[in-house]
């Protein structure tokens, strides 16, 4: 099959995996929910291309079951998502306003809920095996964010910790979306939980960079505020031990403070230790592992997706 005809088919099954989704939104029965559903911007779908790549090598066309993994996992995303722009009191979120912003956060969190079981509900037809997988890794996601809220209130400088929030509220659900499409087709789940994990640690380190070098409009939300939000994230935690400690402690009181000219400085300082090249050297060296981790499948499209990761710019 031809590049083009992979991404038509790939397109076809994207906007398939959407319709599954508002199909069982719309079960629910109530105009209220369906209202709030529809305004959600819907992002990338990196998961459900995930899943869609591992499975295209197996099957001519995606079948249901595929369609439906793809849709369980795309309402927890969706769910994850209503809960942290309430949790960040965010505003937008890729160039519209949040959902919180538009009907409140009472309303945005219980959307976030009713998703998070409408997905259990319809993961209860998959395997046990698979099931526990997705409910495992959503268990994993929400203490990933009760671990970011706890750490928010002031800079922590532990790699470690970093690293631990990452694996929970990032790389699990697209490890375990990875796991599962393996899991779903035959195929060997523990090298694709692998590549999966990998490739989420690459992919949340590179929104971290993204957040301080790209603009609002390019971010679909305002640049530089993991700063303000006090998101002790990677650049800021490899800059913060390359400075001398009259410098961390000028460079603390502006993570404190954040404002305008705080932030400008952090930024400033950002660039003069080269800490963006750094931080993007890091999460290439988690996608060189993903790309290992499946070397022998000779995937060339879930090759196609970790390459082009380091690359993208929102």
């Amino acid at each position: 099959m031809s590049k083009a005809r992979d991404k038509a088919s790939e397109q076809e099954a994207l906007r398939a995996i959407q319709h599954r989704c508002e199909a069982w939104v719309q079960e629910q029965d109530s105009a209220l929910i369906g209202s709030m559903y529809a305004a959600i911007n819907h992002g990338k779908m990196l998961r459900s291309r995930l899943i869609l790549a591992i499975a295209a090598g197996q099957f001519s066309t995606y079948q249901e079951p595929i369609i439906d993994l793809c849709a369980v996992i795309e309402l927890i995303q969706c769910a994850s998502l209503l809960h942290d722009d309430v949790i960040d009191s965010a505003t937008s979120r890729r160039n519209r306003p949040s959902i919180n912003a538009q009907f409140g956060d009472k309303n945005a969190i219980m959307l976030g809920d009713v998703l998070y079981a409408n997905a259990f509900v319809k993961l209860c037809g998959f395997s046990s095996t698979i099931a526990r997988c997705v409910a495992g890794s959503v268990a994993l996601l929400a203490k990933g964010e009760i671990e970011d809220v706890a750490y928010s209130k002031e800079f922590q400088s532990s790699l470690e910790v970093y690293y631990q929030i990452l694996r929970n509220k990032t790389a699990s659900l697209i490890a375990a979306s990875a796991q599962a499409a393996a899991l779903l087709v035959g195929l060997d789940s523990s090298a694709y939980q692998t590549y999966g994990y990998n490739l989420g640690m690459a992919f949340q380190i590179i929104d971290d960079i993204l957040d301080i070098t790209q603009d609002e409009q390019t971010l679909g939300k305002p640049a530089m505020n993991d700063i303000r939000e006090r998101k002790s994230t990677l650049p800021c935690i490899l800059l913060y031990h390359k400075l001398d400690s009259s410098e961390q402690q000028a460079f603390l009181h502006a993570f404190t403070r954040a404002n305008n000219e705080d932030i400008a400085f952090i930024k400033q300082l950002l660039l003069t230790y080269s800490i963006i090249d750094e931080a993007k050297h890091i999460a290439y060296e988690f996608v060189q592992n993903a790309l290992h981790s499946i070397a022998s499948e000779q995937n060339s499209a879930l090759e196609s997706i970790a390459n082009a990761l380091i690359e993208r710019t929102y």
